[in-house]
């Protein structure tokens, strides 16, 4: 069993110290060195729009400074994450804001701002036609699953109609999906994160725990030679110990976290899996150092949490 050595934390730390954004620079010092949530949210501030939603890049793939659903909640899980004192100005606008954009025939939400093809972007959220859709399954999963589990963590401040609405719709999403975890792997990320949020309704619940610890060991990617590849990693599928379905996967996590420990590079970080396969070149060279502060930071918590540090 591998553990990352004193000095690799040491370089992981010297990379997100230098070269990380403020918000992930933030965000490791919440986690490992008694920061303060209110920096994290100070951090996260410059993403936010007048609008109450969030852009400006917030999510690395897309670069508009636009807001739109998908930033907006990743905003909100930062928030939920630290707890600050500010979340009393910055969540009701966010929240707002996604009540406001939801599409209320389908019950769904765009995940990236309308005008996503104006400023540099990944391939997957170039939108034409209905290309977007057509690529995320009608927005039924993504971002949808991910919203909904925030809107139930501050359920207080959610129109309670809104709420039941949005619920039950995903809900019967969920009982007709033949497997979850069969869009790349955030539609299962998220449905992970769902079902862990306090005061989901008890059908939502008992349905989600049952189809993810079925469906977890079958979707993961067991091969070594495919998780240098954008995939379904076991500690997307597992990212504690606790996670449900984490038990029928433990040991190909425990091998994939010596995996882990062997891909840190020389500078100290993780280097995003993906590309954007040429397009926007310059764009992608500083996108691409934004994705490695996330994802180091992502994986020194997956260190921690199966105590590998």
């Amino acid at each position: 069993m591998k553990r990352l050595t004193e000095q690799g934390y040491k370089r992981a730390k010297q990379f997100m110290m230098e070269e990380a954004r403020p918000l992930e620079r933030a965000l490791f010092a919440f986690h490992f060195e008694d920061g303060s949530g209110d920096a994290v949210a100070t951090a996260l501030e410059a993403f936010g729009n007048s609008d109450g939603g969030f852009g400006h890049g917030l999510e690395p793939d897309s670069q508009t400074p636009s807001s739109s659903a998908l930033a907006t909640a990743y905003a909100l899980r930062t928030l939920a994450e630290v707890e600050p004192d500010a979340e009393a100005d910055l969540v009701p606008p966010a929240i707002d804001y996604l009540v406001k954009t939801l599409d209320p025939e389908t019950l769904t939400w765009r995940p990236v701002a309308e005008d996503v093809n104006e400023h540099p972007h990944a391939p997957w959220w170039h939108d034409e036609g209905a290309k977007l859709a057509k690529t995320f399954d009608d927005f039924r999963v993504i971002p949808r699953a991910l919203i909904v589990a925030l809107l139930h963590h501050y359920a207080a401040q959610v129109p309670a109609e809104t709420l039941a609405a949005v619920s039950e719709a995903l809900t019967e999403t969920i009982a007709g999906l033949e497997v979850l975890g069969s869009g790349g792997g955030s539609d299962l990320e998220y449905f992970l994160y769902l079902a862990q949020v306090a005061g989901l309704p008890r059908p939502m619940r008992g349905l989600l725990v049952e189809r993810l610890e079925h469906d977890v060991p079958r979707v993961v990617e067991r091969d070594p030679e495919k998780w240098s590849t954008y995939c379904l990693t076991p500690l997307r599928a597992a990212p504690t110990p606790t996670s449900i379905g984490a038990p029928q996967i433990r040991e190909i996590s425990e091998a994939y976290l010596d995996w882990v420990i062997d891909q840190q590079t020389e500078e100290g970080c993780w280097n995003p899996t993906w590309t954007w396969f040429g397009e926007y070149p310059e764009t992608w060279t500083v996108a691409a150092r934004h994705w490695k502060g996330i994802l180091t930071l992502e994986h020194l918590l997956y260190l921690q949490a199966y105590e590998r540090m």
